[in-house]
């Protein structure tokens, strides 16, 4: 691979974006899906409202035809629970953020990565010419990608966008590992690594492999060994034993898989298992059973400890025990969530966009809402820290149980896929001496005073009747 730093740089001009016609009434969006039948005898020229209507109807069709999109705003139903989750602090990809005025001071830098790459790979200019023909190829796909929100830029700027911003990720991830020049300071990295996962910060997957083929023809790796290595550190939410971490990995995912979206859809695809879905150990329903709260469910004698599967990193398992329940506690095997200021973001979005894709697995959903039931307040997450399936880096219990319990708010969730588990530690929590065993830890033991004032009454009670006893032998 040729390194040429002496070369000129080549940089692609942004087109000016050209005038596209489109309705002024901002409620266009809202516009009528069907008319019955328009009068021949009014002239569509003379009321514009008419002319309006029929647009509305020509645009609805042609929309009909469109595949859903996979980049768009977050609905405002979630992000005003915590819209920081969904804004990029540092650097704007795509065209939804683009014109933010406290991202625009990164636009230079991304032209340093953009040329960073090119003298990275060598690249000619007749191989940039091939590479942005290329990407002009796929304007349609771009376009339908974005959902209308991309219908002011004419192909050229797009493809200056989609090129500049793809050539920004790759770059950023082959620094990854290297003494990053242009972002000196660590937590800019970091920054920016979750600025490229967030559901409004994206540019189409298809893209991000058309330059990878295109720049990086003599390199032995995929674009999915290049994201694992340096990107999805980034984004890992669960913590290993170590006993399981050298053997484990997330399914090998297929970079040239049509399924991708985007990053955050690839990310996402990790954590879904390798093996079918009928082989999923947590099988889904869309009903959520009764769940206690972590102190109960402990008081019920059922014992939280982190798994030690190397099939799927999010199972969750509740192990029975065919000893007496005096004898040997139940387990409820989770994985080990830490609990850190990237935590929401990486959680807020992977559930954005299982709301927004149809027939996605809501594995994120699900555990965000197991989480929820399983937290009500900072004893919760006391417990669960305690077994270990919680690692809080947060600070306080309180912090990281309201972060946990807002998280959950107005989503909607289809495939609840720990059913089957809590179903099975319900009906064990319902058993009579399961059951009775937490009535009287949660009354009697709940903290050391009522434990102390119950042995004092036994202690009372013996002795009176061991005075009863001596008394009546005396007489």
């Amino acid at each position: 691979m040729s390194n040429s730093n002496d070369r000129k740089p080549l940089e692609i001009e942004s087109a000016q974006a050209s005038p596209t016609t489109i309705p002024t009434d901002e409620a266009s969006d809202d516009c009528i899906a069907e008319v019955n039948e328009i009068p021949h005898d009014v002239d569509e020229s003379d009321d514009p409202t008419i002319g309006f209507l029929l647009d509305c109807v020509e645009r609805g069709e042609n929309r009909g035809n469109q595949r859903p999109p996979s980049i768009c705003k977050v609905s405002r139903i979630l992000r005003d629970h915590n819209e920081s989750s969904y804004e990029p602090q540092l650097v704007s990809i795509g065209p939804i953020h683009r014109e933010n005025k406290k991202l625009q001071e990164f636009k230079l830098r991304k032209k340093d990565y953009y040329q960073g790459l090119l003298n990275r790979c060598g690249v000619s200019k007749r191989k940039l010419e091939a590479c942005l023909l290329k990407v002009n190829t796929l304007i349609p796909r771009i376009r339908e990608s974005y959902a209308g929100m991309i219908e002011n830029y004419n192909d050229d700027k797009i493809v200056t966008m989609m090129v500049m911003d793809g050539c920004f990720i790759l770059e950023f991830c082959f620094k990854h590992e290297e003494e990053n020049l242009y972002l000196p300071i660590k937590i800019e990295n970091l920054r920016v690594a979750m600025d490229l996962m967030l559901l409004e910060n994206q540019v189409p997957f298809f893209v991000l492999q058309a330059l990878f083929d295109c720049f990086l023809t003599e390199v032995s790796f995929t674009l999915s060994k290049l994201l694992d290595v340096c990107l999805a550190p980034y984004v890992e939410l669960f913590s290993l034993p170590s006993s399981v971490d050298s053997n484990f990995s997330v399914i090998d995912v297929d970079s040239d898989s049509t399924d991708h979206k985007h990053l955050l859809g690839y990310m996402h695809k990790r954590y879904q298992l390798a093996a079918a879905k009928s082989s999923n150990p947590n099988h889904g329903e869309a009903s959520i059973p009764p769940i206690k709260n972590a102190v109960e469910v402990d008081r019920s004698w059922v014992k939280f400890k982190p798994h030690q599967e190397d099939v799927w990193s999010m199972i969750i398992k509740f192990q029975s025990s065919s000893l007496p329940w005096f004898w040997s506690k139940p387990n409820l095997l989770m994985p080990k969530l830490v609990m850190q200021d990237r935590t929401e973001l990486i959680l807020r979005n992977f559930i954005a966009y299982e709301q927004l894709i149809l027939h996605n697995s809501y594995y994120f959903t699900s555990y965000a809402v197991a989480m929820d039931e399983l937290i009500d307040s900072q004893q919760d997450i006391a417990k669960l820290v305690n077994s270990r399936v919680l690692v809080n880096l947060l600070g306080s219990d309180q912090e990281a149980a309201d972060m946990i319990n807002k998280i959950c708010k107005n989503v909607i969730i289809a495939d609840f896929c720990y059913s089957e588990v809590f179903k099975q530690m319900d009906t064990y929590c319902n058993r009579f001496w399961p059951k009775h065993m937490a009535f009287l830890r949660r009354v009697y033991f709940s903290n050391p005073w009522t434990a102390i004032a119950l042995l004092a009454a036994f202690i009372l009670f013996g002795l009176t009747m061991t005075q009863t006893i001596f008394t009546i032998k005396a007489a």
